[in-house]
C-alpha cells in the first residue's frame, strides 16, 4: 500500500494520498521521538518536521530505499538535534524510557487473561532502556532487526542480543503465570 501512496505523491503531488500515508505512520514515530523527548508537543513538532521536509522533498521520494528506515531515522536525527541545541545533551539509548507498549490483538491475544497481561505490561516495563526500546520497534513496530539497527545506529548484534535478552526475562517472568504444557513463541521479524 505504501508504495502506491508513495508513487501518487512523488508522481501526482497526491495531497490526500500524502495524508492517508501520514496517518499510517505518524503514530509510531510519535512514540518513537516522544522516547527520546519526554515533550508530546515537541515530539509532535519533530515528527511534523519530518513529514514537511518529506512532502517538499517528494519529487527524490524514488530514491529512498526502505520509507520506515528513513522516517524513524529521520526522526531519531531531528531529536537528537533538538536535543543537542536546546538542552545540550545527546540521546543516550541506555537510559530511555519507552511508553506506549501495546499488546496486538490477535487471536492468541484473546486468550490472555486480563492478569497475564498486566504480568507481561510489567515485564516489559521493567526492562532496561535501549532493551524495551528494541522490544518495541520489533514487537509493536514490526521494524526487522536489520531495521531497528539501521535506525538507531547500533550493530545488528547488538539489537538480536537485546531482543534475546527481552525474551529471556519475559519467559522468566512469565513462567509460573503458564500452564505446565503451554509455550510461549515470539516470531522473529523477517530480515
Amino acid at each position: 500500500m505504501s508504495s502506491a501512496l508513495l508513487y501518487r505523491i512523488q508522481f501526482e503531488n497526491d495531497e490526500t494520498a500524502f495524508r492517508q500515508f501520514y496517518t499510517e505512520h505518524v503514530f509510531k514515530l510519535f512514540q518513537f521521538a516522544f522516547t527520546f523527548i519526554q515533550s508530546r508537543e515537541q515530539a509532535e513538532e519533530i515528527v511534523n518536521d519530518v513529514f514537511l521536509k518529506l512532502w517538499q522533498n517528494r519529487s527524490k521520494l524514488n530514491s529512498i530505499d526502505n520509507i520506515q528506515v528513513y522516517l524513524y531515522v529521520a526522526v531519531r536525527n531531528t531529536a537528537a538535534n533538538y536535543l543537542r541545541k536546546v538542552k545540550g545533551v545527546t540521546i543516550d539509548l541506555e537510559n530511555q524510557v519507552v511508553h506506549h507498549f501495546y499488546l496486538s490483538p490477535d487471536p492468541e491475544q484473546l486468550l490472555v487473561t486480563d492478569e497475564l497481561r498486566r504480568k507481561i505490561e510489567a515485564s516489559i516495563d521493567g526492562l532496561p532502556g535501549r532493551c524495551k526500546l528494541i522490544f518495541k520497534l520489533v514487537k509493536e513496530d514490526g521494524l526487522s532487526a536489520a531495521e531497528v539497527a539501521s535506525i538507531l545506529d547500533i550493530s545488528y548484534k547488538t539489537v538480536t542480543t537485546q531482543l534475546t535478552i527481552a525474551l529471556k526475562k519475559l519467559e522468566e517472568a512469565l513462567r509460573p503465570s503458564l500452564p505446565k504444557n503451554f509455550s510461549v513463541s515470539f516470531k522473529k521479524n523477517a530480515e
